[in-house]
C-alpha cells in the first residue's frame, strides 16, 4: 500500500512540474521582437476601489498600446502594452520601430526604440 501511496504521489509532482513548466514557458519565457508602434490611449490610473491614484496630489497616468510584434523567426503575437505609472508618462513615438522581449502571453521588458535598419528582413516585410 505505501508503494502505490508512493508512486502516485511521484505522478502527481510529475504533473504539477509539467503545467508548472507549461506555464512558465508560455508566460514569462520571451524572445525578442519587433512593433511599430500606434497611437497609445492615455488613461488615468486608479486604485483598487476604482478612485484615482494619486501620488503627493498628482494624478498618474499610463499609456496603453495594442501592438503587433513579429519574432525574428517571422511569428506574429498582438500583444498589449501599459507603459510605466507616472504623473506625466512620455509616450511612445507612433510609427517608431520598437524592440522588446515577449512571451506568448505578455510583453517582459520595456519596449527600446530602434532604427529601420537594424530590423532584421523578415521582420521589416511583416511590419509594412
Amino acid at each position: 500500500m505505501k508503494k502505490v501511496v508512493g508512486v502516485v504521489g511521484v505522478l502527481v509532482l510529475i504533473v504539477i512540474g509539467f503545467f508548472g513548466y507549461q506555464y512558465w514557458n508560455s508566460t514569462y519565457n520571451g524572445v525578442d521582437a519587433y512593433a511599430v508602434v500606434t497611437e497609445g490611449k492615455k488613461e488615468a490610473s486608479k486604485n483598487e476601489d476604482g478612485s484615482p491614484y494619486k501620488v503627493n496630489g498628482k494624478q498618474y497616468y499610463t499609456y496603453d498600446y495594442e501592438l503587433k510584434w513579429v519574432t525574428k523567426d517571422g511569428q506574429e503575437r498582438n500583444l498589449g502594452f501599459m507603459s510605466e505609472e507616472s504623473a506625466n508618462p512620455k509616450a511612445l513615438t507612433p510609427g517608431s520601430y520598437v524592440k522588446a522581449k515577449v512571451s506568448q502571453k505578455r510583453v517582459i521588458t520595456t519596449p527600446q526604440t530602434v532604427s529601420e535598419q537594424s530590423l532584421p528582413q523578415v521582420v521589416k516585410n511583416k511590419l509594412k
